[in-house]
């Protein structure tokens, strides 16, 4: 009989010694949390090869930008990176400060009024009241890639005049490399990606009659 009672005793103070270290060490960092917002008075990275200058100066073009269309998988507060050909990983512990597809048509907008040199833009679901030139309508396909790799992008997009007809359609791919295996890094290849799809549109609409 006592040495059945030992033996419990000793398993109930192997359970109580695991359950303090648990407490002791098992604590789990803060998330990092991130957004594709630059600091004040810092514009987006030009596409490799291209002019960070505006591409136009037309302060009397008005521009609504659409809803920006996102894979769903990207659509949530964590970040997610390729695993494999066809497999996708979940961060919990890195996520994004808002919303990944706010912040990304804010950056194409913000982008596509400093290179054209106009103020008059609308965006998604914001009302114009200004007189529209053109509507923008971007489909991210792919944006991402797996930690310490370059960001590749892929869209689809259309320019379409006032009256609502497709006066340009186009599509967007490449590969925006970080500048380092950092997570600050990542997600500035993301921004950089975004800006030169936006220097895609731009260069279209500015050639445009």
């Amino acid at each position: 009989m006592r040495t059945q009672s030992a033996r419990w005793l000793g398993r109930l103070g192997l359970v109580g010694g695991l359950g303090l270290s648990g407490c002791l060490g098992g604590s789990t960092a803060a998330p990092l949390w991130f957004t594709l917002s630059a600091p004040a008075g810092a514009s987006a990275s030009a596409p490799a090869g291209a002019s960070a200058a505006p591409l136009a100066e037309r302060p009397e073009l008005g521009l609504v930008l659409g809803a920006l269309e996102l894979p769903r998988y990207l659509d949530r507060a964590e970040l997610v990176t390729r695993d494999g050909p066809h497999g996708l990983r979940v961060w919990n512990g890195v996520r994004w400060g808002g919303s990944l597809r706010t912040d990304a048509q804010r950056l194409v907008a913000d982008e596509l009024a400093r290179l054209l040199g106009t103020s008059r833009i609308a965006v998604y679901p914001a009302e114009a009241r200004f007189p529209v030139d053109y509507r923008v309508l971007v489909e991210l396909l792919e944006l991402g890639s797996a930690p310490g790799h370059a960001v590749a992008l892929r869209a689809r997009w259309t320019i379409a005049g006032g009256d609502g007809r497709a006066v340009a359609v186009g599509a967007t791919s490449l590969a925006e490399p970080p500048a380092s295996a950092s997570w600050e890094d990542y997600v500035a290849a993301h921004r950089a990606a975004l800006a030169a799809l936006a220097h895609e549109i731009a260069a279209r609409i500015a050639a445009l009659p």
